[in-house]
């Protein structure tokens, strides 16, 4: 194959090379996720100039043929916690697939993985072709998850009017969290590692108030209005639950609802249920520009699933998680 392979560095790249790669990335979701909202070219820019928030470094690689661009890859090296993993992505221009492309590519990522022992692709869809690909390039499945979708214009708000359970009260903030709540707010993080996350080796970091501070600078700098919820236990004000959701940055008119958690000892109380329907209250009384929520929920949480159903969301796709070592013998 005459194809070349080589690292693109987003913030010196040309405005043709970017053009270039949001035509990869918006011609592999035409056809495999058909559905979903069409992702802007600025939208791509700012990712590959602004690494995703909270998952630490990112390097890509793109590959050309007779100079065009045809495929694009990306690997995060995450922290807390999750030293060991890249998570990393390869995404070929349909036009081009089923020719060696993304196995070539694949190939020259991981010699770059700065040592991590396990790679691990996050989203597939499930039973599609980048499942099978992967499969066949010896990655085992290891997680599933489903896509729920929450379009406002078509839900009764009236799903929304739900009482706080008696002994909490809800705060919420947008970007920084409060000094006075930060680290209690902390503490109460640490209920996603309850989350069933199958047998991924990428699990949610452990957080701290600096993790936390970091993780809402990246998201300043990058545009993006960080929204939560919380509920506080009015007998120890302790965080007792929380919701965090990201707004879109425009022209994308399209939210995405992030982690949800509960205390052990609180839970049973319909916490996450109320601190969701608040959020998304204050999304439409604010009068923001969106249209649509969209969220990911471990398929073996069928809790956080129901509580979605009950507020109007609608299950959209199936996705997987897959991973192999990054050497295997």
């Amino acid at each position: 194959m005459d194809i070349e392979i080589t690292a693109f560095d987003g913030e010196r790249a040309e405005e043709a090379d970017l053009l270039a790669y949001h035509r990869v990335v918006q011609s592999a979701r035409d056809v495999d996720l058909a559905e979903a909202v069409p992702i802007a070219y600025e939208a791509v820019v700012r990712s590959v100039r602004l690494p995703h928030p909270g998952l630490g470094r990112a390097d890509r690689w793109v590959a050309r043929r007779s100079g065009e661009v045809i495929a694009v890859a990306f690997a995060y090296f995450p922290d807390g916690g999750n030293e060991h993993v890249a998570l990393v992505d390869v995404t070929v221009h349909p036009k081009a697939r089923r020719q060696g492309i993304g196995t070539a590519l694949l190939e020259a990522v991981l010699p770059g993985l700065r040592g991590r022992r396990v790679v691990e692709g996050l989203q597939v869809v499930a039973g599609g072709a980048g499942e099978r690909w992967a499969h066949a390039l010896g990655f085992r499945t290891v997680n599933a998850t489903v896509m729920q979708e929450l379009r406002i214009a078509d839900v009764d708000a009236a799903r929304w009017d739900v009482d706080v359970p008696e002994g909490y009260r809800l705060e919420t903030w947008s970007g920084a969290a409060p000094d006075h709540v930060v680290e209690s707010y902390v503490r109460s993080k640490a209920a996603m590692h309850d989350a069933p996350t199958g047998s991924a080796a990428f699990h949610h970091p452990e957080w701290t108030v600096e993790r936390v501070r970091r993780t809402e600078e990246e998201l300043r700098r990058s545009g993006r209005d960080h929204r939560v919820v919380v509920a506080v236990h009015e007998a120890t004000g302790e965080v007792a639950g929380f919701t965090e959701l990201r707004l879109p940055v425009p022209p994308n008119r399209e939210a995405v609802q992030q982690d949800t958690g509960v205390h052990a000892e609180h839970r049973g109380h319909g916490l996450g249920l109320c601190v969701k329907a608040r959020m998304l209250r204050d999304l439409v009384a604010d009068d923001l520009a969106v249209d649509s929520v969209i969220t990911s929920t471990n398929a073996d949480n069928e809790h956080m699933v129901a509580v979605n159903l009950a507020l109007g969301y609608t299950t959209i796709r199936s996705m997987v998680d897959v991973n192999r070592t990054a050497a295997p013998d």
